[in-house]
């Protein structure tokens, strides 16, 4: 969902801006271009990861906890979301830097490394799944996906090195500071809100995971606020702007 939501239509948009920018043989706003997308995409997917791995249990209890799904078939879904939830980063970038390639006309790198992120999923889906039962599938898709947008910002660095300058790392530093203050939150807000909702009934699962991620969203954003980040003010402005 956060792939297809926020990864995928973001790396559509700006594809024809980077086929131009290619086409012109613009090397640095072909460069800059990549790291605004990303800059955004990393903004907004970093919250998204952290609630559903933090709120895992309570997002499969609401989806699926009903009739013989019990709480065993909970916990494994939720520990295999929990897994799944590391990779977003990596899935929600692949899209846009298989494009970058796609508009430098070049398709057997992505191609390339698609092929092997597949045969490094399929290796340790077999070497995971034993000790860890399904989650470990999960952990072995996260796995190839960091190592597929890996190798794609390698390649595409030795092509374009502008792809990740000092302004993505200073960003990575101030969103993942803002993660962490954001995932405390909620962790600490998660457990009184069980007492105050009754987790034996639907409303009081999907209760407690909507004030605790809100909650999350607010010290994100308000973290993002006080540490200046470019993104958090470009949010804020479009949502003021008024609809024609």
């Amino acid at each position: 969902m956060p792939t297809g939501i926020i990864g995928i239509p973001f790396a559509i948009a700006v594809f024809p801006v980077l086929s131009q920018l290619a086409a012109e043989k613009d090397s640095d706003r072909f460069g800059k271009q990549i790291t605004t997308t990303t800059r955004q995409i990393l903004f907004l997917i970093l919250p998204l990861a952290i609630c559903f791995l933090l709120l895992r249990a309570q997002i499969v209890r609401v989806i699926l906890g009903t009739g013989a799904f019990d709480w065993t078939a909970t916990i494994a879904t939720a520990n295999a979301l929990a897994f799944f939830s590391l990779g977003i980063l990596a899935q929600s970038l692949i899209p846009l830097y298989a494009r970058a390639f796609y508009a430098l006309n070049n398709t057997k790198i992505p191609f390339f490394i698609s092929v092997i992120s597949e045969l490094i999923c399929i290796a340790a889906s077999l070497a995971l799944m034993r000790p860890l039962g399904v989650p470990g599938l999960a952990l072995a898709d996260a796995f190839a996906a960091i190592v597929n947008i890996g190798l794609l910002i390698f390649f595409l660095r030795k092509r374009k090195p502008p792809v990740v300058d000092q302004s993505l790392l200073t960003l990575l530093l101030k969103i993942f500071t803002a993660g962490i203050v954001m995932a405390v939150s909620m962790q600490l807000i998660k457990y009184p809100l069980a007492n105050l909702f009754d987790q034996h009934y639907f409303w009081g699962i999907l209760s407690q995971g909507l004030v605790a991620g809100i909650l999350g969203f607010l010290v994100y954003g308000l973290i993002c606020h006080f540490l200046h980040v470019e993104e958090m003010a470009y949010l804020r402005s479009n949502l003021r702007r008024p609809v024609a």
